[in-house]
């Protein structure tokens, strides 16, 4: 019986972990995204002067920033569907 509590209790462990580092994820997505509003008014400037530098860091600064979103949801969602199996009926 013992044994059986024990692992209950790890597997909603890992779960809730899962889900911590979802949010962590989805947090930096955020800010990279935020971040890149800032620096999407460097671009014009840039492209003026014939520089690539910051249209191609926004770029692949936004991309980043929308694939931990996605990354960050996804290991959130499966983190609850893991709890809500494990929850008492």
């Amino acid at each position: 019986m013992l044994e059986i509590v024990e692992e209950h209790i790890r597997r909603e462990a890992e779960a809730l972990e899962e889900q911590r580092q979802g949010s962590v994820a989805m947090t930096v997505g955020r800010v990279l995204l935020w971040m890149d509003l800032l620096l999407a008014c460097f671009v014009y400037v840039g492209l003026q002067t014939g520089s690539h530098l910051f249209m191609w860091w926004v770029l692949g600064e936004g991309l980043l920033g929308v694939v931990l979103l996605g990354v960050g949801s996804h290991r959130r969602a499966d983190a609850r569907r893991k709890l809500a199996e494990l929850a008492p009926k």
